[in-house]
């Protein structure tokens, strides 16, 4: 690539992330045929084709989407040496970010980082979707998303991550259940039992059932719940019982009168990543915000 050609580099970017010639000229500023004869000279100097024409716009070719997170990052990296870029200061910022979580994190993890960025940038706002039926590579790399929040898991080889929390996992049931009068159960025992499970509608094993854990496939579910939430009261007014995180069952069983038993075939514990794009590793405002989360978790 000739020194000349690196001026591509954003208009590359801005394709792919807007993918509309159009779109990413207006981003840009430019004109659609500049954009249209940048891509021109891309083809040229990546040997590929990069993007082809769809319904509503264009598609990255896979090529493209191999160099992309190289290629954003070295954009996002630039812009953010800029010196209106260098110092962030939260208390001056209006934006507003968006989180893809699971429902259970709006009791265990999302009231602390609220507390922290009311605190530190009351101008600011969050705005939380749901985890399933959403496309999250394609969502975090075009900016849309700034984070998903999510169990470990290598379903985002192309994602950086980063721990910031740990939770247990328990089985809960009513009080006065008929069958268990202590606080531990066998697998054999989870097993004769009926289930509520958290799912969503894609989902047929709930949001565990891929998880490896022993029995979860052999179980008898009686009801499958889209909010972890929900679980409570229907376990509370059956025999049924269920797998909660232990954080949110140790702040919530007990308005609705269930407890927690103690499982052996259970993991110690599920790790909890927040994930996001790699262009976005260097932008100080993102940066601001991973640090709430992690000492959110912490908290």
């Amino acid at each position: 690539m000739k020194h000349s050609d690196y001026s591509l580099i954003p208009t590359f970017v801005a394709i792919v992330e807007e993918r509309n010639y159009s779109k990413a000229a207006k981003r840009l500023g430019i004109s659609q045929s500049a954009v249209s004869q940048s891509v021109t000279r891309l083809r040229d100097v990546f040997k590929d084709n990069l993007f082809v024409r769809g319904s509503h716009g264009v598609e990255p070719t896979p090529y493209a989407m191999d160099i992309y997170p190289a290629l954003a990052n070295s954009v996002e990296s630039i812009a953010h040496m800029l010196p209106e870029q260098r110092h962030f200061n939260p208390a001056n910022c209006q934006r507003q970010f968006t989180i893809a979580a699971l429902s259970v994190f709006s009791f265990t993890l999302f009231p602390q980082l609220a507390k922290r960025i009311f605190e530190q940038a009351p101008m600011a706002s969050i705005k939380t979707e749901p985890l399933f039926g959403q496309d999250m590579n394609s969502l975090l790399s075009s900016h849309q998303t700034d984070l998903l929040i999510e169990a470990d898991s290598t379903r985002y080889p192309h994602l950086r991550s980063e721990v910031i929390m740990q939770d247990g996992l328990v089985v809960v049931c009513r009080q006065q259940h008929p069958r268990y009068n202590g606080n531990q159960l066998n697998l054999e025992q989870y097993l004769s039992e009926k289930h509520v499970i958290h799912s969503q509608p894609e989902q047929r094993a709930g949001y565990l059932g891929d998880m490896g854990i022993a029995g979860l496939a052999e179980r008898q579910i009686a009801w499958q719940s889209s909010g972890i939430m929900d679980m409570l009261p229907l376990i509370g007014q059956s025999d049924c019982i269920g797998i909660l995180p232990e954080r949110l069952a140790k702040q919530h069983c007990a308005a609705f009168g269930l407890k927690c038993l103690q499982a052996d075939f259970l993991p110690e514990y599920i790790v909890v990543n927040m994930y996001w794009h790699p262009s976005r590793t260097n932008e100080p405002t993102h940066r601001w915000l991973r640090e709430q989360c992690l000492l959110s978790g912490r908290d």
